[in-house]
């Protein structure tokens, strides 16, 4: 192969929302210290509006990064490819250092690594030092020699031969965020890939993280980590084994993320020790939301075998705009529900959402395993077959509709055995220990009526009583919120907590004997603090 040198050079960075990040991306690239590459910025999906960019353009359909990449590679026409993440500021040596590799290193099956540190403009941040010493992020510690590892094929800053990438066809576009790369290194690994690590090439991550940027990201892992393991059967989830580790653990103290910074690298075995005690905290605060979110993957790998060649990929990214459109045709809300596939493709993503995560851990904090649990409009029953497998015994209510004939599928598949009752033709038992309805109560005619029902059927009635948001839907119904507590109150509140500043969780008593005074006082208290308390801590 002929000496590589820029103009032989593609860099191709994927964006979505990130403009005036990207914009300092771009900036840094013109002050590179050799010129002639050419840059393609892939505009992830039709819904941006971009600004003026000094890149060659494409915008594409929203399918995340890795299609994104795949389309800047396929657009180029240049020997050499550039992954760069759109928050990955270069220094100005970066590109140079990757071409030098590569002149060094001309072989087909060689790659380049490049090193990512934070930005200075991200500041000191604890959160942002344990993902470092971790490698909760990037693994770049363990590095020996140039030699980096097909696991460490991190396309926020890896550049190899076009030919050579696309001869395994490209990232698996299957994997929407997260492990694209990792499944990626696999197979060129297969192919011979030699991945060399120069961490002179160094980018600056303009990415600063708070606690629940590390909550989104973990959910994320948890959908991704499950992917790769349904892909390849020698793949052992690295988080998912570490939180449920930490999961079984006694509660670590919450000092512990923040002595750790205390504790020298000089001393390697109280570091070890502090770093290990560290990493069991954090990994129980992550354990309800990660784990939330691999059941959510579950389920959607069983929806694809469910609906078999029915299975559209693009109509579950466009879920929301396919409900819209085949409600504005049915004309008849309840008919819609009961017939729409777009609606199943809805309950399924939001199965992977983190807003229920804490309802769930409030619930099991009130109820022991072995309990008797009514899940009133269950959709797919995701919440109660989590809870199955948790030690509850749960019966499931909803409309007839395709949610629930996926649930029956489910729990056959998987030999659990629970009654799943329709509401307009089952005659639905009482005496069970509590009964729950999460996001429910605002899609209803009467809120009211739902609760006498949940009522006369449990000892425990547990419901959310949502706020409506501008991200919501037409699908949410105001509730007369005051009214609702109001009955909760009368009847004894056990639990109350506002969770994401709009979303009322209360715990109260269904059936059982009046309240006498003390019970009233602590109803009372519950109600008046409950929503200032902070429940679960970081």
């Amino acid at each position: 192969m002929p000496e590589l040198d820029a103009t032989d050079l593609t860099i191709a960075i994927p964006t979505r929302d990130r403009f005036p990040i990207l914009e300092r991306t771009l900036g840094a690239l013109k002050r590179q210290t050799v010129s002639g590459f050419e840059v393609i910025v892939v505009v992830d999906g039709t819904d941006q509006n971009p600004p003026h960019i000094p890149a060659r353009v494409i915008v594409s359909e929203h399918r995340g990064p890795g299609a994104a990449r795949n389309i800047a590679a396929h657009a180029s026409a240049r020997k050499l490819i550039l992954f760069l993440g759109d928050d990955m500021v270069p220094e100005p040596q970066l590109v140079a250092r990757h071409l030098e590799q590569h002149k060094r290193q001309p072989e087909p099956e060689v790659a380049v690594l490049g090193h990512v540190d934070w930005h200075p403009d991200t500041g000191p941040n604890r959160i942002q030092r344990w993902m470092d010493w971790s490698g909760t992020q990037f693994d770049y510690a363990h590095i020996a020699g140039e030699d980096a590892g097909w696991g460490r094929f991190y396309s926020s800053n890896v550049s190899l031969k076009r030919d050579f990438f696309l001869s395994v066809g490209g990232f698996d576009e299957e994997f929407f965020f997260l492990y694209e790369d990792t499944d990626l290194g696999w197979r060129l690994h297969d192919q011979g890939l030699r991945l060399f690590y120069e961490p002179e090439a160094k980018a600056l991550h303009l990415h600063g993280y708070a606690w629940r940027d590390v909550v989104r990201r973990f959910q994320q892992i948890a959908l991704s980590e499950h992917t790769m393991a349904s892909k390849h059967p020698w793949f052992q989830p690295f988080f998912l084994e570490r939180v449920r580790k930490a999961a079984t653990r006694r509660r670590a103290p919450r000092l512990w993320p923040h002595l750790v910074d205390l504790v020298p690298a000089r001393t390697p075995r109280l570091r070890g020790l502090a770093e290990n005690r560290a990493n069991t905290r954090y990994y129980q605060q992550l354990a309800e939301p990660y784990l939330s979110a691999w059941a959510g993957a579950r389920d959607l790998a069983e929806l694809k075998e469910y609906l078999g060649a029915d299975y559209d990929q693009a109509r579950l990214i466009d879920h929301l705009h396919e409900i819209e459109r085949e409600r504005q045709a049915a004309r008849d809300e309840p008919t819609f529900y009961r017939t729409s596939h777009a609606y199943l493709y809805d309950l399924t993503v939001f199965a992977m959402s983190p807003t229920k995560v804490p309802y769930l851990a409030d619930l099991r904090r009130l109820v022991p395993p072995g309990a008797r649990l009514l899940d009133w409009g269950c959709g797919i029953g995701t919440d109660g077959m989590r809870l199955m497998e948790a030690g509850y015994r749960v019966g499931f209510v909803d409309f007839d509709n395709p949610s629930t004939r996926f649930l029956r599928w489910k729990l056959a598949r998987r030999g659990l055995a629970a009654d799943v009752y329709d509401l307009d033709r089952d005659e639905i038992p009482g005496g069970f220990d509590a009964a729950y309805a999460f996001d429910v109560l605002e899609h209803v005619d009467d809120p009211f009526a739902t609760l006498a029902e949940l009522e006369s059927r449990a000892a425990l009635v547990v419901v959310n009583l949502l706020e409506p948001g501008p991200q919501d839907t037409h699908l949410h119904r105001p509730l007369p919120i005051p009214a609702l507590l109001d009955r909760a109150a009368a009847r004894g509140i056990i639990r109350y907590r506002l969770y994401h500043g709009r979303s009322h969780l209360v715990a109260y008593r269904g059936s059982g004997p009046p309240l006498g005074r003390i019970a009233r006082l602590r109803s009372s208290a519950e109600r008046a603090l409950g929503a200032v308390v902070r429940s679960r801590r970081r």
